[in-house]
């Protein structure tokens, strides 16, 4: 039955995003065994996740022409809503919002009994749950100085906006106090050029990115009211938004950029606009340099989907966004410019786990390669398990969805080896589980409400 089989993958992903979720006891140094337990959760199920939808066809859901049974809508509204007092109960500070316990309790209770009331309608909820997000990062981060002692990540933005408006190139070192070239590419930091030109705490812009991947991706394969599958559809999209991973980290990084380009990349190829998604690509490969590996899988895809003339151009205009944003700081300083995107990272991975074993705290089994000094294995493990999921992609992927697992399981590959990891960069892994479940969920109702209809009504009969 296809619902048993969205069931079936729905448990991976709660199983996989409950892992991170863990994780985001980041700073609280879980020990080593601990850690690699919840690797192995992690590996297995989000694997599990997108495995079992690239191995099913879109399949009609069962009754799909049948509103959902009361008693199963309860038990998910009411999970749902647990859920997010959990994750808002167990903030930082809580309950002494404003310093005051009721005023807090009672926030609380309002946001609960607005997504009780709420769930049955898809844009009122999410507009709902991505307030309480909101909140929960207004007063987590705001309240606090930017402080480049604790996070470096957005003080070393403003600093290269202030450089660049002033007409110099960015890509230099920095005082931070310590020394730091600038890592990040240019359409990640050219997105926080307005906010300082308008003096505005770049941590807003961050948090609004965020609510806007998680947002986009849900309304762009929201489930129809027919579908069995809505309710956990919504408690999924609340597990991502609020997830403790999402929470401690979503407002400290310019990551918030990427995941907002991969999100929109995503609602554009639904839509088919091929165009507008082959810029949004140039933007992820401008944004971030991961995103490097999700575009063999793009272009498998479009020579799949479209004709040969139109992939071509897609492709064209993917990789000349990222080149003509580029290529002027390569110019004018190259090695500054490549010091700091790649030059930077295979040094700073030996220093952070000579001086702290900081991956020790991740969802990775890098640990266990510079546990026994062989950390120059990892890149070639990368470089192989990439290749192996080229060759099954050349073979399976098919449509979107299969574009979506694939470019999921490249990134998890990705993370699980790779010598500098962060754990807010899971959070584009969140976007795309996200984006895979909704996506074949939203595939089986379609199926099963053309089946439901006067022509698939008659071509049963026939």
């Amino acid at each position: 039955m296809s619902v048993v089989r969205f069931s079936s993958r729905f448990a991976p992903v709660i199983a996989s995003i409950a892992a991170l979720h863990i994780t985001g006891l980041y700073y609280g140094r879980l020990n080593g065994y601990l850690m690699f337990c919840l690797t192995v959760l992690f590996v297995a199920s989000t694997s599990l996740a997108f495995l079992l939808g690239l191995s099913r066809r879109a399949q009609p859901f069962v009754g799909a022409n049948r509103p959902v049974r009361p008693a199963k809508d309860l038990f998910w509204r009411a999970a749902t809503c647990v859920l997010v007092a959990l994750a808002i109960g167990t903030l930082p500070g809580w309950p002494a919002f404003l310093g005051h316990r009721a005023l807090a309790l009672g926030l609380l209770g309002l946001i609960v009994a607005a997504c009780w009331v709420t769930f049955g309608r898809p844009i009122s909820f999410a507009s709902i749950l991505a307030l309480a997000f909101l909140l929960c990062q207004a007063w987590i981060w705001l309240p606090t100085a930017l402080d480049p002692r604790h996070t470096d990540m957005l003080p070393l933005i403003k600093l290269a906006c202030r450089r660049f408006l002033a007409g110099a190139n960015p890509y230099t070192n920095y005082l931070m106090p310590w020394n730091l070239p600038l890592t990040y590419l240019p359409a990640t930091w050219l997105a926080f050029l307005p906010a300082e030109v308008y003096h505005i705490d770049p941590r807003f812009l961050t948090t609004l990115l965020t609510c806007s991947a998680v947002l986009t991706i849900y309304m762009t394969f929201r489930p129809s009211h027919l579908d069995p599958a809505a309710g956990p559809a919504k408690l999924l999209l609340a597990l991502v938004l609020l997830s403790s991973i999402t929470l401690r980290f979503s407002a400290i990084t310019p990551g918030a950029v990427f995941w907002f380009a991969l999100s929109l990349f995503i609602f554009f190829l639904a839509g088919k606009m091929h165009i507008a998604a082959a810029l949004t690509m140039g933007v992820c490969l401008a944004a971030r340099q991961q995103a490097v590996l999700l575009l063999p899988f793009y272009a498998i895809f479009l020579f799949r989907s479209v004709g040969s003339k139109t992939a071509l151009r897609c492709l064209v205009l993917a990789i000349a966004v990222p080149v003509s944003l580029c290529l002027p700081f390569v110019i004018d300083s190259p090695h500054q410019f490549l010091d700091g995107i790649y030059g930077r990272f295979a040094p700073f991975a030996v220093e952070k786990w000579l001086n702290e074993r900081v991956w020790e705290r991740s969802l990775s089994f890098a640990p266990f390669f510079f546990q026994h000094r062989v950390e120059f294995l990892l890149k070639p493990i990368i470089a192989g398990t990439q290749l192996l999921l080229l060759a099954l992609a050349i073979g399976r992927l098919r449509r979107l969805a299969d574009l979506v697992d694939f470019m999921g399981l490249s990134l998890l590959s990705f993370l699980l080896f790779s010598p500098v990891i962060w754990p807010y960069m899971f959070t584009p892994l969140l976007v795309l589980l996200l984006g895979s479940s909704l996506l074949r969920s939203r595939d089986g109702a379609l199926a099963g409400s053309s089946e439901t209809g006067p022509l698939g009504a008659r071509a049963r009969h026939q």
